[in-house]
């Protein structure tokens, strides 16, 4: 047949449909049918189960036929997914992060396959794979095996979803969609932590007087506030650079009054989580900002939080209620240190453990079974849920789990993801590229300065923001930079 258009033969149209998108509508399809029969024979357990089996390939075909689909939904739920429990069989319960990150992890094996991409591709996988690779070791004789297998199926999921991102993200539309996101992602656990403060539904505790802290979904007060202060400096920065002028000169633009009220509810919502640390890590993150961002509107802010954390103080009395607290000698401040002393002692027992550490999530078998008859009292009796597997500093923390080795490692992750961002903040001639880069870098100033007094990236709805965000940062400076700066980025 004759294309009468162009006025040469048409040539057929090639499928490219990927085969493993079929699993989609046949898993599904087949699960929901026998979940139907068993229903009807009155076996309602069974039929969740065939559900849920159906959702789970469902999930695993997105992820390697649809990958983009897949970590904008990841990506606007993960801070959710770590309250609630799946009920299954013999009265075991299943975290849905742990399942969804599971099968991220199957579904990124199947595309790297089925694609033939490399695996160890990104810019950090020498030093993350170091810093995996000591507890792997440490296991053989450390007190807590399956934790430390825990931990390390956790950062194996964070190195997943970076692959991911870095493989599919690869277009300024594509990174706007996942930035839309994130800025989606608080919405949920902002209203939910409201809804915990009118009804005081929230974490209760006593430090000379009630407070009601409020996590909404994030699974804890700690987790909301420090997911709050890594994702604050994105919502203020692209509200400060919105504006009617740049419309279609290719700045994003956002609606400022959406961006305002989202910004009012994230602050609202972490003074409400009243964690001290996350307070002074925001504060420290904006003022940062201000300094990094040469124009008025940003200068401006050197002068704008001083005066709203001290009118904040002065009409909600609570806060400074909380803040005062800290001077108290039963104070977590005094407990902390009493535990940062006992982690130097136990990463300096021994030269095996100062280099290699004690395996991931020791500190709570050290602590409860060594320390606790001696300061139990001190640090943990007024808040006894705060007994956890982290000593409240991530720098001693990571020390305990991966030794002065994997410490060193992790940290080099940081600081080339970081040197990235840094580089696309200064060289990029696009202003979105500059601006998510800049967001990147604040949030991270603000969540490194809280992890020197709070567990940080021990807390999963945190670190899996932190490491979307790195993802983003690499799949910019491989996709969409130039490459001279390309070649600079990739020299350690």
């Amino acid at each position: 047949m004759i294309n009468q258009r162009i006025g040469r033969p048409s040539t057929p149209r090639a499928d490219r449909r990927n085969p493993a998108w079929w699993i989609v509508p046949l898993g599904l399809a087949g699960c929901l049918l026998i979940g139907f029969v068993m229903g009807v024979r009155q076996s309602p357990m069974m039929a969740a189960a065939m559900l849920g089996a159906g959702i789970s390939v469902a999930w695993v075909a997105l992820v390697v036929a649809r990958p983009e689909f897949a970590l904008l939904i990841y990506t606007v739920l993960a801070v959710n997914l770590n309250s609630i429990d799946l009920p299954v069989p013999g009265g075991v319960r299943l975290s849905p992060d742990i399942l969804l990150t599971s099968l991220l992890i199957v579904g990124v094996a199947l595309r790297a396959l089925t694609m033939r991409r490399p695996v160890f591709s990104l810019p950090i996988t020498a030093p993350y794979l170091i810093f995996l690779a000591v507890p792997m070791v440490t296991m053989i004789w450390s007190p807590t095996p399956v934790e430390s297998m825990k931990g390390i199926f956790r950062f194996i999921s964070y190195y997943a979803i970076m692959w991911l991102i870095v493989d599919v993200i690869q277009s300024k539309e594509q990174l706007r969609h996942m930035v839309v996101a994130l800025l989606l992602a608080p919405i949920i656990p902002i209203l939910t932590s409201f809804l915990q403060a009118a009804t005081g539904g929230g974490q209760t505790i006593w430090a000379g007087e009630l407070f009601n802290r409020v996590y909404g979904l994030a699974g804890g007060p700690f987790t909301l506030a420090y997911f709050l202060v890594l994702l604050i400096p994105l919502v203020l920065i692209f509200l400060l650079e919105s504006s009617p002028e740049d419309a279609g000169s290719g700045v994003w633009q956002f609606r400022k009054g959406l961006l305002a009220l989202l910004l009012v509810g994230a602050g609202a919502a972490l003074l409400l989580t009243f964690i001290r640390g996350a307070w002074f890590a925001l504060v420290f993150a904006v003022l940062l900002l201000g300094l990094l961002r040469g124009s008025l509107r940003y200068r401006q802010l050197l002068l704008t939080i001083p005066v709203v954390a001290g009118s904040v103080l002065l009409i909600f009395s609570p806060a400074l209620d909380r803040l005062e607290q800290v001077a108290d000698p039963t104070s977590t401040l005094f407990g902390r240190i009493e535990v940062w002393k006992l982690a130097v002692d136990w990463i300096t027992t021994s030269p095996l453990a100062f280099l290699a550490g004690l395996g991931m999530k020791s500190f709570e078998y050290f602590y409860i079974l060594q320390a606790a008859p001696r300061i139990a009292g001190l640090y943990w009796r007024r808040e006894a849920f705060l007994i956890g597997n982290r000593p409240h500093n991530e720098i001693l923390g990571f020390w305990l789990d991966v030794g002065l080795i994997g410490l060193i490692a992790f940290i080099a992750s940081l600081v080339i993801v970081i040197r990235q961002a840094w580089r696309i903040f200064r060289r990029s001639d696009d202003q979105p590229l500059q601006l998510f880069a800049l967001a990147f870098i604040i949030g991270s100033a603000g969540i490194l300065f809280g992890a020197m007094g709070d567990n940080v990236f021990s807390q999963p709805s945190v670190a899996s923001y932190f490491w979307i965000m790195a993802g983003l940062i690499m799949a910019i400076t491989r996709h969409m930079m130039p490459a001279a700066v390309q070649d600079t980025a990739a020299t350690p």
